[in-house]
Parts: structure tokens; sequence; C-alpha cells
């Protein structure tokens, strides 16, 4: 923005474009691309096209640094989400529950969610999950708290 602002007779073209998938959406091209653009932009149809071939989703966002805005709150919401789905299936599984079933249950209910189905927090639930992994790779607790930073 500060960039745009110093050159506003002639601003350089800037588009922020965060992605959301991980580095198993970019081995699979099947990303999701937040862009700081509108959708009525005379470049976007260009962005879409180039970001095509390494995601899914191009999402026009509306402006310079909309994209980020979109990114940050999507890491907002899948931390809540991860840290409910947490705290739910340790309920169950304080209850009884066999992890597997409730996760099952989850799945084909309201409480369904990506997180769930692909990331589980409980090992062996979803066996390509960091959980089920010993921990290797996957989406790092600093970078949530840099996304909550971000945003206040």
């Amino acid at each position: 923005m500060a960039v745009a602002a110093l050159h506003s007779s002639n601003p350089p073209r800037f588009y922020d474009a965060p992605v959301s998938g991980g580095t198993a959406g970019a081995e699979k091209a099947t990303l999701t691309f937040m862009v700081g653009a509108a959708a009525d932009d005379p470049v976007f149809p260009l962005l879409k096209e180039i970001l095509s071939f390494m995601g899914t989703a191009v999402n026009p966002c509306g402006g310079p640094s909309l994209g980020l805005a979109a990114k940050l709150s999507n890491n907002y919401l899948s931390g809540m989400i991860a840290l409910a789905t947490a705290e739910a299936m340790n309920l169950g599984m304080r209850c009884g529950l066999d992890p597997n079933v409730l996760s099952n249950c989850f799945a084909t209910s309201s409480g369904s969610s990506w997180v769930n189905s692909t990331v589980n927090p409980v090992p062996g639930v979803c066996p390509d999950a960091v959980t089920s992994r010993d921990y290797q790779g996957g989406f790092k607790a600093g970078y949530f708290s840099f996304s909550y930073s971000a945003l206040l």
C-alpha cells in the first residue's frame, strides 16, 4: 500500500497472492490463491490464468493487501477449528469413544471440517496427518502466532 501511495500518478502493479494448501497442495497443484485484486481488474484474467497452473481456486479479494487479509483470516479460522477439533476429540475419547469412530461421526455431521478429515490432531485417525507421522512436516504453530499478531 505504501509503495502504491508513493506513486499515485503512475502506480506500479503489485498483486499479493498468498496461498492455502501447504506443501501437499503445491505438490498436487491444488493450492487456493487469495489475490489482492478486484474481480473486474483488467489484469486479473491473466493472473488467474498463470496461478491456475499451481492451484484449483483463484479468488479475487478486492484490492491491494486484501489477499493477505483473506489469508490471515483463513489461518485464524483454521486455527480455531483445529483447537475445537482437538478439544472435541479429547472429550469424546475421555467418554470412551474410539477416536476413529468419533472422527467418522464428525465427518458426516455438523462438526464436519477439513481439519477433522485431513489433519485430525489424534495420531492414527488421518494417516497422512503430521500427528500420524511423528509430527514431521505440516503447518507450524509459529505460523498461527504470526497470523494472530498480524491481524491485530
